[in-house]
């Protein structure tokens, strides 16, 4: 459901009217109309400020008139789950707020490049959450932060609304990781949370989690405790100080590389110019698939002295310092060269955040799955190929750690900027990527 903008006074040829603005998503029951107004009838504004409040009533009472069903608009953000009898028969056996919430809380995955579409999911089930408990306090809320002590979920919204983290999805993954306490805790007092509860939810989480994941959902919730510290919220941090136990958390998924047979049979579909080539540096450099997709044609340069062609992550959106290094060209890329200008890979749009794994790996895992049906198979297995094939081909861990993006980087290292350009690219060029052709 929409949040209608206040009301406000204006005075037109001596009267005080009461105005107020139409949302845009209602506007086509109103023939584009931007604004109601209705005059209060006197120009003294003590007077008009009295009647204010019965008139904006009037007023809202119009927009709620126009407004669709709920239950409709709910059916629509999950992807339509029925009509509006459906919904309301969901909802009658308690089965329709679970169900916004498992795609609410859709997680991403232990790697971020295998996950597609999840970012969608998770925004229209956010919307739709939103949808459904307006419809069932009826636009109220339980307890605000205000009036003393603070519950759980008016405690997460506040903090979340100062915007504490510098990515969309950082913030998307706290709001995941302090939703999913408060499902397991209950809606409760921040004073009522116990350690016994903390550990309760880290054995919870590690059920199906790994012990990364487990560390990551409590750090989320102890980073907005310490913000109901500094806000009198609550006394002291319940999370400092707890140790959870060692052995807690499921094992993690690996990824397996392809097979020889596969890679080659990867390369031999007939995909488009643009996703063969991204295939191609993935294969040939180990770089991460947000890196190689955000590349840019000013990332490729030369250096004359040592006579390598290289593309330059120094300055680019990469995982850590350490990834942020300097890996030469292969041979096989014949196509890459400099002076060309623009984004090499632009029919993947980027998101907010400036990412764009999420289209990339949606366009390659289609590929992908053409070739194979073993879920640890995935773009990201191609980093694990070529990782075996730089140890397999004799190269030291110093040289295959510092090409991958694993050890300190060309900008982070504390002794000098590690292994040569010119030692890089001879390491590089003993691996044999036949099954690659030219591709633009």
């Amino acid at each position: 459901m929409l949040d209608y903008p206040a009301t406000t006074l204006a005075k037109n040829k001596g009267k005080y009217y009461v105005l107020l603005t139409i949302p845009a998503e209602l506007r086509q029951h109103f023939n584009g109309r931007k604004q109601l107004k209705k005059s209060t009838g006197t120009s003294d504004l003590t007077d008009a400020k009295r009647r204010q409040h019965n008139i904006s009533a009037d007023l809202y009472a119009q927009l709620d008139n126009c407004k669709p069903d709920p239950r409709d608009v709910i059916s629509d953000l999950l992807g339509w789950i029925g009509d509006a009898d459906e919904v309301q028969r969901m909802e009658d056996i308690g089965e329709l707020e679970d169900l916004i919430k498992y795609h609410k809380n859709l997680e991403y995955g232990e790697n971020e490049e295998n996950d597609v579409a999840v970012e969608v999911v998770n925004e229209q089930a956010i919307e739709a959450l939103k949808v459904y408990q307006e419809w069932k306090a009826g636009g109220t809320e339980r307890t605000t932060a205000a009036s003393g002590t603070v519950y759980l979920a008016i405690a997460s919204k506040e903090y979340l609304e100062t915007n504490p983290y510098s990515t969309i999805k950082t913030q998307r993954e706290a709001e995941h990781a302090l939703e999913q306490f408060k499902d397991f805790a209950g809606d409760i007092a921040l004073s009522d949370v116990t350690a016994v509860m903390v550990h309760g939810f880290a054995e919870d989480v590690g059920a199906s989690k790994s012990r990364k994941t487990i560390d990551k959902k409590i750090g989320y919730v102890r980073r907005m405790f310490d913000h109901a510290v500094r806000k009198g919220w609550v006394p002291h941090n319940v999370f400092a100080g707890i140790k959870l136990d060692k052995n807690l958390g499921a094992k993690k998924q690996s990824y397996t590389p392809f097979t020889s047979r596969e890679l080659k049979a990867l390369f031999a579909q007939p995909m488009e110019p643009h996703l063969r080539s991204l295939l191609s540096i993935l294969t040939t450099t180990g770089m991460r698939l947000d890196e190689a997709a955000l590349l840019t044609w000013e990332d490729v340069k030369e250096d004359e002295e040592q006579g390598v062609l290289y593309f330059d992550l120094t300055g680019a959106i990469v995982k850590n310092s350490g990834s942020k290094r300097r890996v030469p060209v292969h041979s096989a890329l014949t196509w890459i060269e400099t002076g060309k200008s623009g984004q090499m890979f632009p029919e993947f749009p980027r998101d907010r955040d400036g990412k764009t794994q999420g289209p990339a790996s949606k366009a390659l895992m289609l590929w992908v799955r053409r070739i194979t049906e073993n879920p640890t198979k995935v773009v990201h297995s191609l980093r694990g190929n070529f990782k075996d094939m730089l140890r397999d081909a004799g190269v030291s861990k110093e040289i295959n750690d510092f090409i991958t993006g694993h050890g300190s980087g060309d900008v982070a290292g504390a002794y000098g900027e590690g292994p040569s350009l010119k030692v890089r690219k001879e390491a590089i060029e003993r691996l044999k990527f036949e099954y690659i052709t030219k591709t633009v």
